[in-house]
């Protein structure tokens, strides 16, 4: 086991070529965790380590990996935070220890099917443009046991869309919402100069996608599930279906400075690509115009009743809250609430 180490300096012994590593999170995850260990010691194209990045658990989940580390078929490398770093940059701790050259991010809750990394590493084998992929997830319950919908039709990634994704518009749908999951992605180790750090106010998934299809890097997807994605009540993030009262309620609760918050965690996102010198005029355009939509929300949430129609028509005429909200349902959140 190792302790905190200064991350962010380039490994000077790092691989150049294409095995994979795993990049892990642990939080007192010890439930679950053997199954999903388990279910990457029997893939059928094996990963060259496993980093796993523990964040104070009082657990046993430090047993359950140590003991994975003597038998594990890979080499494992166990590391534990000094002070609590909260999931996403316990992830960006773990992206940054990587050595190879693929790397493939693991929550500790789930179980993957045997043929995940395979099929994943023919895909950045045989298409060399492509910067990193997702596919699609079967949502189980604790027991594993199936759902009758997959994660794609949970946050309504459609036909469209995924037509849209393929078609080289992955920004358009980014910023509409997220549809990659962590937990299903993986990207080449040479992008985690572009996206690390991660701003706190992001989570790490979302920053990815997004960040590197701004970027113009081109991603992919899967449309097999390649993993169980396990729903449960200690689940940091899921996607349990709320009610319809249970939508009202969360509308109504909504902090005030929800969208404010929301528009400058888009605005890093444009620092970060002038930053790196990788923002265009169409990106920025495109950015600058969800932003643009969100403060003007935000503005709506503040005035009186009676004035916001207009400014809610005046997004519905210009087509902004299908473009980068939720239609009908995001206006009548607006007018309403």
């Amino acid at each position: 086991m190792i302790s905190d180490i200064d991350y962010f300096k380039e490994d000077k012994k790092a691989k150049n070529n294409s095995g994979i590593s795993v990049a892990m999170c642990t939080c007192n995850g010890e439930l679950f965790l053997s199954e999903q260990l388990e279910s990457i010691a029997k893939q059928t194209f094996l990963p060259d380590e496993l980093i796993i990045c523990d964040d104070q658990s009082t657990d046993e989940t430090l047993k359950v990996v140590q003991d994975f580390q003597k038998k594990s078929p890979f080499n494992v490398k166990i590391y534990l935070n000094s002070s609590k770093l909260g999931s996403t940059k316990n992830f960006e701790k773990a992206i940054s220890l990587c050595h190879e050259n693929i790397i493939v991010l693991s929550d500790q809750d789930d179980v993957w099917c045997p043929n995940k990394l395979e099929r994943m590493i023919s895909v950045f084998k045989n298409y060399s443009k492509i910067g990193y992929l997702f596919s699609n997830a079967i949502i189980v319950d604790e027991k594993l046991q199936n759902s009758s919908f997959t994660i794609w039709e949970r946050i309504s990634f459609d036909f469209r869309q995924r037509k849209e994704y393929k078609q080289g518009q992955q920004l358009k749908v980014l910023l509409k919402h997220n549809v990659v999951t962590g937990a299903t992605i993986a990207f080449r180790a040479e992008l985690r100069k572009l996206i690390l750090p991660i701003p706190e106010q992001w989570i790490h998934d979302a920053w990815i996608a997004l960040l590197l299809s701004a970027a113009n890097i081109k991603g992919t997807f899967i449309e097999e599930p390649l993993i169980k994605y396990r729903q449960h009540s200690n689940q940091l993030i899921g996607t349990k279906r709320l009610t319809f009262n249970r939508q009202l309620d969360k509308a109504y609760h909504t902090k005030l400075d929800y969208y404010k918050q929301l528009s400058k965690s888009f605005e890093d996102v444009v620092s970060r690509l002038i930053l790196m010198d990788k923002l265009n005029a169409n990106t920025e355009l495109l950015i600058q115009s969800k932003i643009h939509h969100l403060n003007i929300r935000q503005m709506i949430h503040e005035v009186q009743y009676w004035q916001r129609w207009y400014w809610v028509f005046k997004e519905i005429l210009n087509g902004r809250y299908n473009y980068f909200s939720n239609g009908c349902k995001s206006m009548a959140k607006d007018l309403f609430f």
